[in-house]
């Protein structure tokens, strides 16, 4: 229980609305510490519940009245300063104490003119916080306490620097607290160069998140991936589920396909504004659509209660993000269940990942047409009723039909399918043409008919009639003789 350790009813009560009762391992070994006043590097993997490890002890210290912030989260993403911000609030409501977000692609003068108000803990991107930094519209000198979250991820994406230039400029008198997944050299180095003697947590596993996750991955040629997607969809049926693609052309693509086959389902990528990311999020873990179509940038702090299913319809390029990806549906001890879409060239990737979480992922059979569209037939008859067959195919996941084989999606649209076209096979054994001439392709309509014999009659035509050489042919035909 969290009334164990010496923190007020406030957030005791706090958390008793959220629905925490037993403190996780990491929380557990880290909330006593950072109470102690204590610098802490936490060594545990992603979805442990790192968050409210440093969370509850930061609200229970800090105490309202002051204008300007005295803690300071860093998060590498915007989606995990949203997060962090919105657990944070949750935990400190009856201390009504008040955490901002600060992150890029918001509008900065309404930044400016929420810190000029007040602000208790102030949670950013580090490009956006230093932004604030150097334009003085952030005040560093009442900053006490500072989380670095996801510390490897800000490494991974570049900011390490930015990092340095804050930490510089905050005040020596501090308490630091390091959460990363991993712990890469120059994680440490941060560590050594601004942390005061630091405790260590360490979360020992023998193996990664993904020791809770069903894996298994199929192989599939690139042009099968959609067929295979939506028939993994079609046998799961996931409540909810989240697909990631490495770009946001693929992204863009994968949607268009699912939406064309009436999945509910939207996008989040880099290119989408934050206000629409933020509003998607939000509506997905209202359940109010089924599938997220999503690339990294959705892989870390993003937090979704009974995922069911990950689809990897690229594998990652990065063997981490293949943990991270994978995380999404093991959170806080649950169970789940991913897939990969593997093609030939990915197979040596796949190789390094299973080396990596060291765990052979299961080769099964990709999902066959009859599995994923096996319905019983409906009680009362073996004729469907008209509201029957409205239900039914209204109803979620409309499944793919077999000629969806042969269609291609380009821009959100499809190329028709053979099944409007005529095969037609002409005897020219005859002529100077080898092969026989087959299918050729005719709108069948009412003002564009035409008969088999008419299209051979056609084709005999054409090849009777001398080759009309263009200029350069004549040239090439006089000099070459």
């Amino acid at each position: 229980m969290f009334n164990q350790y010496e923190i007020g009813d406030e957030v005791v009560k706090a958390l008793a609305d959220m629905g925490y009762s037993q403190p996780t391992e990491v929380q557990e070994q880290t909330i006593e510490k950072i109470l102690a006043g204590k610098d802490l590097i936490v060594n545990a993997k992603t979805g442990s519940g790192k968050t409210a490890a440093f969370g509850v002890p930061l609200i229970e210290k800090i105490s309202k009245g002051e204008k300007n912030p005295r803690a300071l989260v860093m998060t590498p993403t915007r989606e995990l300063a949203i997060q962090v911000a919105k657990e944070l609030s949750a935990i400190g409501k009856y201390k009504k104490l008040k955490s901002y977000t600060v992150y890029g692609q918001h509008n900065i003068d309404v930044e400016i003119g929420e810190l000029k108000k007040g602000v208790d803990l102030i949670i950013g991107t580090p490009g956006r916080l230093l932004d604030h930094l150097k334009r003085g519209t952030l005040n560093p000198q009442a900053i006490k306490y500072v989380v670095l979250d996801e510390a490897d991820r800000m490494l991974d994406m570049g900011f390490i620097d930015q990092v340095s230039d804050i930490l510089k400029q905050l005040p020596k008198q501090r308490d630091t607290y390091l959460f990363s997944a991993t712990m890469p050299f120059e994680v440490r180095s941060i560590a050594w160069e601004y942390m005061q003697e630091p405790d260590t947590v360490e979360i020992s596993s023998d193996t990664m998140t993904v020791d809770l996750i069903e894996q298994q991955y199929i192989r599939s040629e690139r042009h099968k991936k959609r067929v295979y997607l939506d028939r993994f969809l079609a046998i799961e049926k996931p409540n909810a589920c989240i697909v990631f693609c490495n770009t946001r052309r693929c992204v863009d693509m994968v949607v268009d396909f699912l939406k064309q086959n009436k999945y509910s389902v939207e996008a989040l990528h880099g290119a989408i504004s934050q206000a629409r990311r933020t509003k998607t999020i939000e509506r997905f873990k209202k359940a109010q659509f089924h599938i997220l179509v999503a690339t990294d940038v959705a892989a870390r702090g993003l937090h979704i209660d009974n995922l069911d299913l990950v689809i990897n319809y690229d594998v990652p390029l990065d063997n981490d993000n293949y943990v991270h990806r994978v995380g999404r549906t093991g959170r806080a001890g649950n169970g789940g269940k991913a897939i990969s879409l593997v093609t030939g060239e990915d197979l040596m990737t796949l190789y390094e990942i299973e080396e990596h979480i060291g765990v052979l992922i299961k080769e099964v059979d990709p999902p066959s047409y009859a599995a994923a569209h096996h319905q019983k037939k409906p009680k009362g008859g073996k004729k469907q009723t008209q509201q029957n067959k409205a239900n039914t195919e209204a109803s979620w996941p409309k499944f793919e039909e077999e000629k969806l084989l042969k269609t291609k999606v380009l821009r959100g649209s499809a190329r028709k399918d053979s099944s409007s076209h005529q095969e037609i096979k002409v005897d020219t054994s005859k002529s100077k043409l080898n092969d026989t001439v087959t299918k050729t392709v005719l709108e069948q309509n009412d003002s564009n008919k035409m008969s088999a014999a008419k299209t051979a009659e056609i084709i005999a035509n054409y090849k009777n009639k001398p080759v009309k050489q263009s200029f350069w042919q004549k040239l090439k035909a006089k000099l070459f003789k």
